[in-house]
């Protein structure tokens, strides 16, 4: 029995609580997957998961084993990394995950650079708006923008994501352009619903700190759907200057209420939470802390 080999598997299954996609993640087969959690089971003389057709669960005796698990095999990982470490390059897949439209203009332009500085490095890029869960699913770094949530995951400041209020010159020609925070409230606004503040607007102005509730006929998760909506007169949103810099230097729209400045986002990489970090992740966040 590989006593470690049986662990790991163990704990993919606590964390996905599914058999087939622990085998698909681990390229084992099913049955092998369930033998290695019998002989596990057989070993300690426990029974460790609650099993009926619909789910698995961890008995009381299986959550405290595999609290262990993760403690031993994060461990025993990080031990044989720091002395890879110490004698060779950053090597191996690194798993990383991103907003779409961030990766696709910001993050996936520079990753060609990153590759070839680090010729024994492969990269796996998971896109998702939404946020996943970097120990269920694997990741080793991930991007976020705007306020983190509290949780055990250590996060690292890599730089800001100025905002702006911007309209189309058609919109502005059939509504009008708003001169304060308070004519906002008879404009179409497109709001970006996941961020957590929703149609709330905060901006510093001339009088402080100021918020203002929005409304609109859109609301949408993804920002390259409200850089679209803006271009087709849709209404007035506040995006990341990232997103929109190219069509306001191209005139295509203009910057709004100029003297309120929107709240800025940070911009974090975040990783598990482990003494140890590997040398492909600490290269990496390096690398586009330094582009930031």
């Amino acid at each position: 029995m590989d006593l470690v080999l049986s662990m790991s598997v163990f704990r993919r299954v606590a964390e996905l609580e599914n058999f087939s996609e622990v085998a698909r993640e681990l390229d084992l087969s099913q049955p092998t997957v369930s033998k290695h959690i019998a002989a596990l089971e057989k070993h300690l003389s426990v029974t460790l998961l609650n099993r009926n057709t619909r789910q698995l669960s961890l008995t009381d005796i299986g959550k405290q084993y595999y609290e262990r698990c993760v403690f031993i095999l994060d461990e025993l990982n990080e031990t044989e990394s720091s002395i890879r470490d110490q004698q060779s390059t950053p090597s191996g897949t690194l798993r990383i995950n991103t907003p779409i439209t961030f990766g696709e203009l910001k993050i996936v332009p520079h990753l060609w650079k990153f590759l070839e500085n680090q010729p024994e490095l492969n990269i796996e890029l998971i896109m998702d708006d939404h946020y996943v869960d970097l120990v269920k699913d694997g990741v080793d770094v991930a991007i976020r923008i705007g306020p983190l949530a509290d949780s055990n995951l250590i996060a690292q400041h890599i730089g800001d994501s100025p905002r702006v209020t911007v309209a189309s010159l058609d919109y502005i020609e059939r509504q009008g352009e708003p001169e304060t925070l308070q004519d906002l409230n008879v404009h179409n606004c497109i709001v970006y619903s996941l961020l957590t503040t929703g149609n709330e607007w905060h901006y510093s102005g001339p009088r402080g700190k100021e918020t203002i509730r929005v409304d609109g006929r859109l609301s949408v998760n993804n920002p390259h759907t409200i850089r679209q909506a803006v271009l087709a007169g849709q209404g007035i949103a506040v995006t990341p200057l990232w997103l929109i810099e190219d069509e306001i230097k191209l005139g295509k729209v203009k910057p709004i209420l100029t003297q309120y400045e929107p709240s800025s986002l940070e911009i974090h990489a975040i990783y598990p939470d482990r003494r140890f970090v590997a040398a492909k992740v600490r290269c990496f966040i390096d690398y586009i802390r330094d582009y930031f």
